[in-house]
């Protein structure tokens, strides 16, 4: 049995056909999926289909991308409340400069900054409210998605539980998130990133989850739309790298989902 901790059949890719998609991958051996939301929307997206399906689960969360919003957060509250949910995220920071965007300029300021960490925060407050593990995502600004968590945790010194979506960065960066206890996400990226497989080859198997980012990170790395089942692969060159069986790489990953999302 397998389980897919991050993938998006509540977007537009998979908006004809997420059922029999989710159907397929049950099929070929992944018993459950975390549908991760990216903004409001989306969130309550998540949670319809995890509501209509019995192995979709929803994450409730609001992209860093989407700072310039006006955010709800009484909204985001609400959804987090449904017995389904059972993650805050995906949410976190992201200084990479995007070049199609829907806001006026994809450009990363020192007020962009500001916004993307005040929107981290209230999200922190809200997984250790509801005691929610994080799936946190960090692009090109790992120091400062620790420093952020420092500080919005630095009340009562506890840290959220939560998974670093997509591991990327340094070796140093990874002791550090791999010391705070967090799990690391691994995605089909791992297939060609030289960056991504040096992260693994010292990542401990039993912080290890596995992702798809679907539609996004195919294995194949054609832009084709990727599913979940592709977590076999991840899982396959996951067993290559770490020099072990594909069915102990099955069995832990399990395991793990099964502990930091309290999987019934």
């Amino acid at each position: 049995m397998y389980i897919d901790t991050h993938c998006h059949l509540n977007f537009k890719a998979f908006e004809e056909d997420w059922e029999k998609i989710a159907d397929e991958a049950v099929g070929a051996g992944v018993d459950k999926m975390i549908v991760v939301g990216a903004d409001l929307e989306t969130s309550a997206k998540a949670v319809e289909l995890a509501e209509k399906h019995k192995n979709l689960w929803a994450a409730v969360g609001i992209h860093p991308h989407h700072c310039q919003n006006k955010i709800d957060i009484d909204k985001l509250e609400c959804l987090a409340k449904n017995k389904k949910v059972v993650a805050i995220g995906e949410c976190g920071l992201d200084y990479h400069e995007y070049k199609i965007t829907k806001y006026e300029s994809g450009q990363i300021t020192p007020e962009i900054k500001v916004l993307q960490k005040r929107l981290f925060g209230q999200q922190i407050q809200l997984a250790k409210k509801f005691k929610l593990p994080m799936i946190i995502h960090n692009r090109a600004a790992g120091e400062d998605t620790l420093d952020t968590l420092k500080h919005f945790c630095a009340g009562d010194g506890q840290y959220p539980r939560g998974v670093f979506h997509c591991i990327s960065g340094s070796k140093k960066l990874l002791t550090k998130i791999l010391g705070l206890g967090f799990y690391v996400g691994i995605d089909g990226n791992v297939t060609y990133s030289q960056e991504v497989q040096a992260l693994v080859k010292i990542a401990p198997l039993n912080r290890i989850l596995l992702e798809t980012d679907a539609p996004y990170l195919s294995p194949k790395h054609d832009g084709s739309r990727n599913f979940p089942q592709s977590v076999k692969i991840v899982a396959q060159f996951l067993a290559k790298l770490k020099g072990t069986s594909i069915n102990q790489i099955e069995a832990e990953t399990t395991k793990n989902a099964k502990k930091l999302f309290k999987f019934q």
